[in-house]
């Protein structure tokens, strides 16, 4: 297991994206490309065994095969370079030096206060704000503070919000569908844990939950079959609930 150094959860060491943020592991999407890639080398190895076959069918048969093979090859090569790149030239700071380690701990501590007194007033869009703008802008992590698991349920409900739009659309695009998909199931499992559970209770009942059954048309027998396989306390891992939903996205209203 390894820190992610963009939003601080402990995530395995090969998965290639943060469950929980969505950020990039670069050692998990290496090993990823890298699989990817041996997958494929087994498919040219196949072709060759079979160089009768494969002779039989000629430029339009066999010999295609492997130009087209080697061309997704080249394919995955480029969009994973290109992705590296987009995703490591927004890493957050590493906070080496002393004058870098001080901004960090007064940051945080800044950050935490404000947190905690949006807390205390249950200013859901404000925790959202302190919480993104850490992550997203200033490239501090909040790991620890307290109400931080709060503060990103907030992030999460204000991204939603923004998200549910989409649902009024003809036809629902696949990355939106897996972001609705995903913070739904958030709710829906409580990992807010008990730190969020008096503001986001509430909200689960009245609001997520007739999402989850009408408009996404998941019935609560669903949400509880999927649990083992989404949910591990207290976080609901972001890829899983993509692999268990995607076929559902087309349903979506």
């Amino acid at each position: 297991m390894k820190i992610c150094v963009n939003c601080g959860a402990e995530i395995e060491n090969d998965t290639a994206r943060c469950p929980y943020c969505g950020y990039i592991n670069e050692e998990g999407a290496r090993k990823k490309f890298q699989a990817d890639l041996d997958d494929i080398r087994d498919d040219i190895e196949e072709v060759r065994k079979e160089p009768k076959k494969a002779l039989l069918k000629g430029l339009s048969g066999g010999t295609k095969i492997v130009l087209i093979t080697l061309g997704v090859l080249i394919l995955l090569a480029v969009l994973f370079v290109l992705e590296l790149i987009r995703e490591t030239g927004d890493k957050p700071k590493l906070f080496l030096s002393a004058d870098d380690q001080a901004y960090a701990s007064a940051y945080i501590e800044v950050a935490g206060e404000q947190l905690s007194e949006a807390y205390e007033n249950e200013d859901i869009a404000l925790m959202a704000q302190i919480f993104d703008k850490a992550y997203s802008e200033d490239r501090v992590s909040l790991w620890g503070v307290s109400h931080y698991e709060t503060g990103f349920a907030s992030s999460c409900y204000m991204k939603l919000k923004q998200c549910l739009p989409e649902l009024d659309k003809g036809k629902i695009e696949k990355k939106k569908a897996e972001e609705i998909t995903y913070y739904c199931f958030y709710f829906y499992y409580r990992a807010y844990g008990d730190d969020g559970a008096a503001i986001f209770d509430p909200i689960r009942e009245d609001e997520i939950i007739p999402i989850i059954t009408d408009r996404l048309g998941f019935t609560e027998e669903d949400m509880e079959g999927f649990r083992d396989r989404v949910f591990f306390p207290p976080n609901v891992d972001r890829s899983k609930v993509y692999r268990a939903t995607k076929k559902y996205y087309g349903n979506y209203k």
